[in-house]
């Protein structure tokens, strides 16, 4: 509690966590991936289930030994100052299924937020090759308000939390060959000569042929006796 009053007593969470307004905040991004709640391939739609995970710095939330013993504090989202990061190609308003995740603060000042949500966005289909097909979707995550002179966002830079396919991640029809990431900046017409950073997403599917080769097996077969039927 004494900390807690000591870290808030003068702290403004609508106010961006640096010493000056033109500093740059930086902050990284991964996704855990769980799974694939749907691919609705009529809307061409894909539907995943993330953990949205953030860092950065909040030099205003630091302390020492002098104020606390304490290493670290669980906070709500609400309190403190968050990134606001979007899903830019969304198909739907993300589902956020637990109330606002969870928040650490370290006595050095590092945040580690972690938001469990539901993300749907679009995938335009390749069928020319169906259905021996691989489907490449790919989902665009960048701050709404933030330009890159404000806000940089990069990657996690542990390369193995950059992008987290969870071992529940599959489906009965898609094989998840895996998950690229990259990052680059667009200018957009509300703010004409600024950069935003935008972190890509793509994730690669590759469709399992069983059933096309069960379905076309037993189709091919019909022709062929029907065909000798027809002939006795």
């Amino acid at each position: 509690k004494d900390l807690i009053n000591y870290l808030f007593e003068d702290y403004n969470s609508d106010v961006r966590p640096v010493y000056e307004f033109n500093d740059v905040l930086e902050v990284q991004i991964g996704l855990g991936v769980k799974t694939i709640e749907s691919f609705d391939q009529m809307e061409e739609t894909i539907t995943l289930n993330i953990w949205e995970r953030m860092n950065w710095i909040d030099d205003s939330l630091s302390w020492d030994s002098s104020v606390s013993n304490l290493t670290f504090i669980s906070l709500d989202p609400n309190d403190i100052w968050t990134p606001d990061i979007e899903l830019l190609n969304a198909a739907t308003k993300p589902q956020i299924y637990t109330l606002q995740g969870g928040l650490y603060l370290y006595s050095d000042g590092s945040v580690i937020y972690s938001k469990p949500s539901i993300f749907k966005f679009s995938c335009p289909l390749e069928l020319e090759q169906f259905p021996f097909d691989i489907q490449t979707c790919r989902m665009n995550v960048s701050s709404w308000v933030y330009t890159s002179e404000l806000l940089t966002l990069i990657p996690n830079v542990d390369e193995a939390k950059q992008v987290d396919l969870q071992d529940s991640f599959r489906h009965s029809e898609w094989e998840v060959l895996g998950a690229e990431v990259t990052e680059f900046t667009e200018e957009r017409d509300c703010c004409l000569g600024r950069d935003f950073n935008i972190i890509s997403y793509s994730f690669n599917l590759k469709r399992f042929t069983h059933y096309y080769k069960i379905s076309m097996g037993m189709t091919i077969t019909l022709v062929i006796v029907s065909f000798i039927i027809m002939l006795m």
